[in-house]
C-alpha cells in the first residue's frame, strides 16, 4: 500500500524536502514506519510514502518524474511506465484508458507541468490545496494538506451539512474549504505559469447509448460474469502473502470471500474473513444474516475469521479529522485484524449492488413497456412461488404499483408515515439550521436505482457515492497501512453489466440475475438463493438510552461553538435525543428491546439520527478547538 504527496512552487522558490518530510508524517498514523522516497527537482517536490517495501522509488521516465499509488490490471510493464505511455496517447484523458486502482502525478519539467490522475471509480484517494501565487500541493490524504500547513484547516460548512443528510460526500467535497478531492476518472493540470485556479478535466465518460446494447442468452452471461469477477477477484490478490477479505451474508462479499480464499488455496496462502454485526441482533430472523456468513465458513472450511461487533463510539476512537463524526470502532477492529494477519490488502464487496449484482426497481414492469410478455408470464408465476404469495399479489406489487402516478405513491408512504427519503427534513436534516439544510440541499446526490435508465445507470458509476465510500475505506486502511479494493469495480465487471439489457437481470422467478446464476457452484444455495440480506438491526437504541443525560450533558458543552451551531440547531438536537427511554425505565426498554431494530420507519429513527448529529458536531468541535490551539500558537 503506497501514499503520495507533492508541492509545486508557484512563487519561483525552490520545493524544500521539509515540507515532504511533514506531509509524510502528517499522513503516517502513530506506530508506522513507512518506507519514503523523496524527489526535489527544482519548483516540485514529491514523495512516496510506501507501507508494504522498503525500496519506494519516484523514477524518471521519458523525460517525467512518476509518483503512483497504483495496482494495475492486466499490465506487462511496471504502473509507472504505463502512466507515460498513456499520458503520451491519450493526455488529460489517460485516466480513462489505464485499468485499475490508483491516483499518480506526473511532472514535466521541460513543459513546467504537473498532471493529476485518479481510476475511474475513485479507489485510490487524492486530495489537493491551491494557494494563488505561493504553491499547489496535493497528498492522499488530506490531513497531509492540512496537518503540515498547507492548506488552512477551515470547515467546509456545505460539504459538512450534505454528508450529514446523506451519509456520503458529493463531487469534490471534503471536510475541509481549502482542500478539494480529485473527483474519480479525473485528471488535473498545472502549470507553473498559470495564473487560474485550476480545473479538474472529466476523463472517465460512460456512455448511455451503450447500456443494454449486449445480445446473448442469459446462460451466456452468466458465463461471462462468472469469468471476469473470478479473474478480477485473481487480479487483485496479493503476489505473496495472505489475503483479508469482508463477509458479510450478502452475494457480494461472499462471492468474493470464496473466490479468493479458493485462489489463495491453490497458491498454498491463508484467507481471512471479517465480519461486522451487531453483539445483539434485533428483528425478523429472515433478516439474520449470521446462517449465510456460516454457511460460507463452512463450506469453505480453512478460512481464518474475525467478528467484529458493532460498538458505541470511544472517546479515545471516535473518528478521523478527514472523515467527519464516523464511529470507526468497527472497521478500525477490522482493518487492525488485517494487518494484524500480515496482508497488505482487503478485497471488499462495494460495488455490487449499482452493477453485478444489480437489483433495480420495476424490473417486471420494464418487462411489460418491452413487450417481453413470454418472458413476464414465465417470471411472474415464478416470483409468486419464490415469494411465497398468489400470483394477485404478485402482479399487484411487480405490475400495478408502478403505474400509480408517482405523486399518489409519495401521498400513501405520507398517510401510512413512512419516511420520505427526498424530504430534507428525514433522517438527519431535521437536525440542520435552515442555512445548512438548504446547502445539504444544493449539494445532494442524484437518487440512483429508480427508473433502469441508461443515464442513471452510469450516474450510479459516474456521479454518485461509491467514490466516497471507497475512499472512507482508504482513510480507515490508512491508519494501518493498508489499502482496499474492489473486484465488482473491476471496469471489465462495470462495462459489462452496464452493457446488459434490463431483462437479463431476471430468471428463475429471482432478480440479481445473471450473478445468480454465476455463483453456482460457488456460493452456498443458502447465500445464492436467499431472499433477504438486510441485516438485522443492534441494539444500538438500547445502548444510547443507558448513557442519555450523558449524551445530553455533552451536547450542552457543544454550545457556543460557532461552526457546531452554524450547522446544527442544538434544540433540536436535545429534542431528538430527550426521545430516547429512561434507562430507568424498564418498561421502556423492554419495549424498545422487543422491536424490530432502528429502522427509518420507526420511532426511534429520530434519536438514532440525533445521537449521530452529536458525533459529527462533536468531531467539528475538536477541529474548532484544534484550529483555535494552532492559531494561539502561531501567534506566539
Amino acid at each position: 500500500m503506497r501514499l503520495i504527496c507533492g508541492v509545486l512552487r508557484l512563487d519561483g522558490q525552490a520545493a524544500e524536502a521539509a515540507t515532504l518530510d511533514a506531509m509524510a508524517a502528517a499522513m503516517t498514523h502513530p506506530g508506522l514506519s513507512p518506507a519514503v522516497a523523496r524527489r526535489l527537482d527544482g519548483a516540485l517536490g514529491l514523495a512516496v510514502l510506501d507501507f508494504a517495501s522498503a525500496g519506494p522509488e519516484i523514477p524518471e521516465i521519458d523525460g517525467r518524474l512518476v509518483a503512483a499509488d497504483a495496482r494495475l490490471d492486466r499490465r506487462a510493464t511496471a504502473a509507472e511506465t504505463a502512466f507515460v505511455e498513456a499520458v503520451e496517447r491519450h493526455g488529460a484523458n489517460f485516466p480513462d484508458r489505464v485499468d485499475g486502482d490508483f491516483a499518480v502525478a506526473l511532472w514535466r519539467r521541460d513543459r513546467g507541468e504537473l498532471l493529476l490522475g485518479r481510476d475511474f471509480i475513485g479507489v485510490r484517494p487524492l486530495a489537493w490545496t491551491w494557494r494563488p501565487g505561493r504553491w499547489f500541493a496535493f497528498a492522499s490524504l488530506p490531513k497531509g494538506l492540512h496537518r503540515s500547513g498547507l492548506a488552512r484547516p477551515d470547515i467546509d460548512q456545505g460539504a459538512v451539512a450534505g454528508f450529514a443528510a446523506q451519509v456520503y460526500f458529493s463531487g469534490s467535497d471534503s471536510v475541509f474549504a481549502d482542500i478539494a478531492c480529485l473527483r474519480a476518472g479525473h485528471s488535473l493540470t498545472v502549470r507553473l505559469d498559470d495564473r487560474a485556479a485550476p480545473v479538474p478535466h472529466r476523463a472517465y465518460r460512460p456512455d448511455p447509448a451503450q447500456v443494454g446494447r449486449w445480445r446473448g442468452s442469459p446462460e451466456e452471461a452468466a458465463a461471462t460474469l462468472r469469468r471476469l469477477i473470478t479473474e478480477a477477484v485473481e487480479s487483485r490478490l496479493p503476489a505473496t502473502g495472505p489475503v483479508a477479505c469482508h463477509l458479510s451474508g450478502g452475494l457480494d462479499s461472499s462471492a468474493i470471500t470464496v473466490l479468493a480464499a479458493r485462489a489463495a488455496r491453490r497458491r498454498g496462502e491463508r484467507t481471512l474473513a471479517l465480519s461486522w454485526m451487531a453483539p445483539t441482533p434485533m428483528g425478523p430472523t429472515e433478516y439474520d444474516e449470521r446462517p449465510l456468513i456460516a454457511a460460507v465458513l463452512e463450506q469453505e472450511g480453512d478460512l481464518e475469521h474475525v467478528l467484529v461487533h458493532n460498538i458505541l463510539p470511544r472517546r479515545d476512537l471516535l473518528d478521523d479529522e478527514d472523515w467527519p463524526g464516523t464511529p470507526i470502532g468497527g472497521h478500525d477492529d477490522q482493518m487492525a485484524a488485517a494487518a494484524a494477519f500480515a496482508t497488505d490488502r482487503i478485497l471488499s464487496g462495494v460495488g455490487g449492488d449499482e452493477g453485478a449484482t444489480y437489483n433495480g426497481p420495476n424490473l417486471y414492469f420494464h418487462l411489460l413497456k418491452a413487450g417481453r410478455l413470454r418472458q413476464l408470464a414465465r417470471e411472474l408465476p415464478a416470483r409468486a412461488r419464490s415469494d411465497g404469495q398468489s400470483l394477485w399479489r404478485a402482479v399487484r406489487g411487480r405490475l400495478v404499483s408502478p403505474l400509480v402516478p408517482r405523486p399518489l405513491r409519495m401521498l400513501r408512504r405520507r398517510l401510512k408515515g413512512s419516511p420520505m427519503i427526498a424530504d430534507p427534513k428525514a433522517g438527519l436534516g431535521r437536525y440542520l439550521t435552515p442555512a445548512a439544510r438548504d446547502a445539504a440541499a444544493a449539494r445532494r446526490l442524484k437518487p440512483i436505482l429508480t427508473d433502469n435508465s441508461a443515464q442513471e445507470r452510469t450516474r450510479a458509476f459516474a456521479d454518485h457515492h461509491i467514490p466516497s465510500r471507497c475512499t472512507y475505506y482508504a482513510v480507515m486502511a490508512a491508519r494501518h497501512g493498508l489499502a482496499v479494493t474492489y473486484p465488482l469495480l473491476d471496469r471489465r465487471v462495470v462495462d459489462f453489466m452496464l452493457s446488459l439489457p434490463n431483462h437479463l437481470f431476471l430468471a428463475d422467478g429471482q432478480s440479481r440475475q445473471p450473478f445468480r446464476r454465476a455463483m453456482r457452484g460457488i456460493l452456498p444455495d443458502i447465500v445464492r438463493l436467499a431472499k433477504y440480506k438486510v441485516g438485522m438491526g443492534d441494539d444500538w437504541y438500547i445502548r444510547y438510552a443507558a448513557i442519555k443525560a450523558e449524551l445530553l450533558m455533552e451536547l450542552e458543552s457543544l454550545r457556543g461553538r460557532a461552526t457546531v451551531e452554524a450547522i446544527f440547531d442544538l434544540d433540536a438536537v436535545r429534542d431528538g435525543l430527550s426521545l430516547l427511554p429512561d434507562p430507568e425505565n424498564a418498561e421502556a426498554v423492554a419495549r424498545a428491546r422487543a422491536a424490530e431494530g432502528v429502522n427509518p420507519s420507526s420511532p426511534r429513527w429520530p434519536p438514532f439520527m440525533a445521537v449521530r448529529a452529536l458525533v459529527i458536531a462533536r468531531h467539528l468541535a475538536r477541529l474548532e478547538q484544534e484550529k483555535d490551539q494552532s492559531n494561539r500558537a502561531s501567534s506566539t
